[in-house]
């Protein structure tokens, strides 16, 4: 449930920064985010980009690539949950089976 809810966050930021037109430096702006952990996340894998001043910048490109890296790290939770619940299953039948 909560990275339902980190996902939303990052949403409402992203589409904060892209209603505001924000996606290149020239066009910086202030911005408080609700979630400071959120941002602070994307921040620091370049997503949102500080220039100094205290006004940020969407970067499309960097964005791309978080989300990549977040769906590569839920895709190999999946695959590591799914391969424990298979090790569970077989022990049990295994177990049975004696």
């Amino acid at each position: 449930m909560q990275r339902f809810i980190l996902g939303r966050s990052r949403r409402r930021i992203v589409k904060d920064f892209v209603a505001a037109k924000a996606t290149a430096p020239e066009r910086a702006i202030a911005y408080e985010a609700e979630d400071v952990r959120t941002f602070r996340r994307l921040c620091s894998y370049g997503a949102i980009v500080d220039d100094g001043a205290g006004r940020y910048h969407l970067d499309a490109r960097r964005l791309g690539a978080f989300r990549g890296a977040v769906r590569r790290r839920a895709a190999a939770i999946a695959a590591t949950s799914g391969v424990v619940a298979s090790a569970a299953a077989a022990a049990t039948v295994f177990a049975l089976a004696e």
